[in-house]
């Protein structure tokens, strides 16, 4: 056999023995992956095309098809204000994590005395428990004997002492204004909802600082210093300059607390119970609740549809006109 087809030989079999030994070596991990995601996602959608009720040693199922997500999308009276209160909490939620984020990353990003300190205690709130922190702004949100809010109000003069607020009430911002009080009541945007917003944002927008604070740090410091030598202000290297770079981990943050937001339900649930029905206090409402556990893995589908269609948007908004320079060239 010729030198060349010697070698050729050697190279194919140490390449299939590669594969096989990576095989080897990747096969736990995925059976592991199987295990715990695929065969979970399989059977909750198995379970979203069956009529499902737990029976005595299992469930009993009867196969309906679509009929679940047919139920939810026209007949059910309750889903779609569910989406909407669901859309308006994620929206609000990103954009004050968003505005709060990055402006704190670019302060950060400077430098200043005691810069590794703060940005360290920066992050305390993201290592709060989730549960932690709904008890705790349920005390700081509570009425007159022992709310926190209420009582440094009082201590500042900024509220009397035989008034207190209700923090978690239903009330809708701007109820007296003709067209805007009737869309946040649309949206179920009461002032429960927003004061869960701000709780949920303190936790939360450390992840989205450290983040931006990570895309900054890739910024070179020559784009910054011929900027400047052109006359560019702060907000002219902000828009032209540090955004346009930001595009990718822009995307990270709005993808990641997307899927977060729109899934919701430990902070809602701990504050209100059932009275917020966001999707996924709906999701739990309907599958644990009262059992219905083939509408429960369908609304948990049309979750991930919508968690799905937001990501696409997203892909498309930020990567429109980098495309469009492509194409051009």
């Amino acid at each position: 056999m010729p030198p060349r087809a010697l070698a050729s030989a050697a190279g194919n079999r140490t390449t299939a023995a590669s594969r096989r030994l990576a095989f080897r070596l990747l096969a736990p991990a995925g059976l592991l992956v199987g295990g715990v995601v695929v065969v979970p996602l399989l059977l909750a959608f198995y379970l979203s095309l069956h009529r499902a009720e737990p029976a005595v040693g299992g469930l009993l199922t009867r196969f309906v098809g679509l009929a679940n997500y047919r139920y939810y999308l026209i007949e059910s009276p309750l889903f779609w204000p569910a989406v909407r209160v669901t859309l308006y909490f994620t929206l609000a939620s990103l954009g004050l994590e968003l505005v709060l984020g990055l402006g704190m990353a670019l302060v950060l990003d400077q430098p200043f005395f005691g810069r590794p300190l703060v940005r360290a205690l920066v992050l305390l709130p993201w290592g709060v428990p989730t549960v932690v922190n709904a008890r705790m702004w349920e005390w700081i949100y509570a009425g007159a004997n022992y709310g926190a809010l209420n009582g440094l109000l009082k201590t500042l003069h900024l509220l009397p002492p035989g008034q207190d607020v209700v923090w978690l009430g239903f009330d809708v911002p701007f109820a007296g204004v003709p067209v805007l009080g009737s869309l946040f009541e649309w949206l179920g945007a009461s002032r429960a909802l927003h004061m869960i917003i701000l709780a949920d944002t303190w936790k939360v927008t450390p992840l989205v600082v450290l983040l931006f604070l990570a895309g900054l740090q890739t910024v070179p410091a020559s784009l910054h210093e011929a900027a400047t030598l052109d006359g560019a202000g702060f907000w002219q290297r902000l828009r032209h300059v540090v955004l346009p770079l930001l595009r990718p981990v822009l995307l990270v943050i709005l993808v990641l607390r997307t899927m977060e937001l729109f899934r919701v339900f430990d902070v809602i649930y701990i504050l209100m119970q059932y009275s917020i029905r966001v999707l996924g206090v709906f999701t739990y409402e309907t599958g644990m609740k009262f059992l219905h556990f083939g509408r429960g893995s369908a609304l948990a589908f049309l979750i991930s549809l919508f968690i799905a269609g937001l990501s696409l948007v997203y892909m498309k908004w930020l990567y429109t006109d980098d495309e469009a320079e492509v194409k051009g060239r």
